[in-house]
């Protein structure tokens, strides 16, 4: 790994009651997720929870990536938005490591 390479802005979009902290380690689940990947040149990243009791996953991390030109794309849902960002990390990083094969 080149510890010079540059890592992409990671531009954030949240909607619902989401804050900074978990926004914060939605940030490090992704570098941790791309960590491996090479060419990433730009990340979005979406966290949104909707406030109705009646959901069961109503909190949402997804992340859009272009990874050497390809968009990498991994979501997941959960009943709380730390979930949703752990599973969004291992689901990325496996899009991410395969995306690297071909």
């Amino acid at each position: 790994m080149n510890a010079t390479r540059e890592r992409p802005e990671i531009r954030f979009l949240t909607s619902g009651d989401v804050s900074a902290h978990e926004r914060a380690e939605a940030e490090r689940a992704v570098r941790t997720a791309l960590a491996d990947a090479e060419g990433a040149t730009s990340v979005q990243v979406t966290l949104s929870v909707v406030a109705d009791a009646s959901l069961p996953r109503p909190a949402l991390a997804q992340a859009v990536v272009d990874l050497n030109g390809r968009r990498v794309r991994a979501q997941a849902a959960a009943p709380r938005i730390d979930e949703a960002i752990d599973m969004l990390r291992e689901r990325l990083a496996i899009r991410a490591s395969s995306s690297q094969v071909s």
